[in-house]
């Protein structure tokens, strides 16, 4: 079933960008979901949390992309409670119409509660089941202590994701401008929990880092710590 996925992720990727016109944001449906695991796959391994929660994806492909797949799927059948937005940009080499080139998870409604299985965590081998579990309870904790306090009056980024070739134009800003937007429209907070490497991005838009919470097993030397970040137009 995925075989020509993994050609996509491991082999030969995707054509070169300046082959691509300008890019467009969207709503994502259930037709991007491949295309939206391969950035996922190839976009995050930069992220040291990635490291740290999937520390065997290169020996175990297939259960990697199984899984991450099965992640954005829950995403995209949340639609009461997520928005899955993609950047695409024109292929003029194929004949696709556009190609998804960076995502962004955006937490619409904070009073229901998240839909999901345990994906995979049982069977997967490419997952340290105790650092995926940590890692979960450490965001969690991140937005008890920082967030809670503004209710459902928030919109949050759940992820934000740009495949390594089209870094650094643009596409992330524009997922972030657009939840901060429809945060600022409603008055409310917009909130992250942000990677070293997103954090960044969000403290260029104009985020606030408000604290840090920390994913440690105890008893390990190996930790990640995630930054806690907000944004309320004047």
């Amino acid at each position: 079933m995925f075989q020509n996925i993994f050609s996509l992720i491991y082999g030969s990727t995707i054509p070169s960008a300046n082959k691509l016109d300008g890019p467009t944001i969207r709503p994502a449906s259930i037709s991007d979901l491949d295309r939206i695991a391969e950035v996922a796959v190839k976009g995050f391994p930069d992220d040291p949390e990635f490291d740290y929660r999937f520390p065997h994806r290169l020996e175990y492909p297939q259960d990697h992309f199984k899984w991450v797949r099965e992640e954005y799927k829950e995403y995209l059948e949340q639609t009461e409670k997520f928005s899955v937005v993609v950047v695409t940009t024109k292929d003029a080499t194929t004949t696709r119409e556009d190609t998804v080139i960076s995502l962004a998870v955006w937490d619409m409604d904070n009073s229901i509660a998240s839909r999901g299985g345990d994906l995979g965590l049982n069977e997967r081998r490419d997952v340290n089941k105790a650092h995926y579990t940590e890692y979960l309870a450490t965001l969690e904790r991140g937005r008890l202590e920082y967030f809670s306090k503004y209710g459902n009056e928030q919109y949050h980024l759940w992820l934000l994701v740009t495949h390594p070739d089209f870094r650094k134009r643009g596409a992330g800003t524009m997922l972030c401008r657009w939840g901060m937007e429809k945060a600022t429209e409603q008055s409310y907070m917009t909130t992250v929990l942000g990677s070293p490497m997103g954090t960044l991005l969000y403290e260029y838009l104009g985020f606030k880092l408000v604290g840090f919470v920390t994913a440690h097993v105890e008893g390990e030397e190996e930790k990640v710590d995630v930054s806690c970040l907000e944004y309320k137009k004047d």
